[in-house]
């Protein structure tokens, strides 16, 4: 009788099978599979019954459910019982998204408290938090290269260029790149570009680096950011008190705005980051 396959075994055959998984998504599926204690091609209802055993959050459950059910089907294994429980598993996530909603509301600090604060910051404290409360960055938009001038062929990076009255941004590493492609935002706004010249950034020169100038991975990218960030808070609780802001006074023409600048869709904006989304008739 052949050896059953591991989960690890099993993983590895079905992303080989496929080339349009992300290299994200292969390392967290990954760590699922080397670390769930059952094998994935058992029966629907003891994988059921496992995952309600050693997890208690619907939104772990779901991971693990995605990546078992794709290896189930590449395996020509049932998986109906698993997707009706998956889909089971939306009104618990939902309703974890609004009372965290609430409790994020309920501790955050307002709109005018943190632009009062930015007003005090100085050079790449300043920068930063204007590209976190004014056009919605994320974190890995702002891993910035300055330069004199736009290259004619980019690579991979996320470009900073000072012309003449206003500063532009080619972003082309982010997030949702594959989804959106490049960005380019033009930053007419004078305070910022007076910060920007006070940091006396050289050419061709990350504005966020290690000490040797090289480019921080991103986790410790991510790290530095939070540390400059008003009040620690980061980026994603600053999109949030920001989207407040803006739908306080119904300015939905700025919100669609950041959809372009962010990259990404109205209806993710809607659903993670609007903390008066916490009504029962939402």
């Amino acid at each position: 009788m052949p050896k059953k396959k591991t989960n690890s075994e099993l993983l590895k055959l079905y992303i080989e099978s496929r080339d349009n998984i992300t290299e994200q998504t292969k390392k967290t599926y990954t760590h699922i599979a080397n670390n769930l204690p059952f094998n994935v091609l058992t029966s629907q209802q003891t994988i059921i019954k496992k995952l309600n055993d050693l997890y208690e959050n619907p939104n772990t459950k779901a991971l693990n459910l995605n990546m078992i059910i794709l290896v189930r089907k590449h395996n020509e294994e049932e998986t109906d019982k698993l997707i009706k429980f998956r889909n089971s598993l939306r009104d618990d996530i939902i309703k974890i998204r609004k009372e965290k909603m609430t409790e994020t509301k309920n501790n955050l600090p307002s709109y005018n408290e943190i632009m009062g604060k930015l007003d005090d910051l100085k050079g790449i404290n300043y920068l930063i938090n204007f590209l976190f409360l004014k056009h919605g960055l994320r974190n890995k938009d702002i891993n910035l290269i300055y330069v004199k001038k736009l290259p004619t062929e980019k690579e991979d990076e996320n470009y900073l260029v000072h012309k003449k009255n206003k500063v532009v941004l080619d972003i082309n590493d982010y997030k949702t790149d594959k989804s959106f492609g490049s960005k380019t935002i033009d930053i007419t706004d004078d305070r910022f570009i007076k910060e920007l010249k006070d940091i006396n950034a050289k050419d061709n020169t990350y504005i966020i680096s290690k000490k040797n100038g090289e480019k921080l991975k991103l986790s410790s990218f991510n790290e530095r950011l939070l540390n400059l960030s008003i009040d620690k808070l980061g980026e994603a609780k600053l999109f949030k008190i920001l989207i407040a802001h803006l739908l306080d006074k119904k300015d939905f023409k700025k919100i669609e705005e950041l959809v372009n600048s962010r990259g990404t869709s109205m209806n993710t904006i809607m659903k993670s980051y609007n903390i008066h989304n916490n009504d029962e008739e939402n």
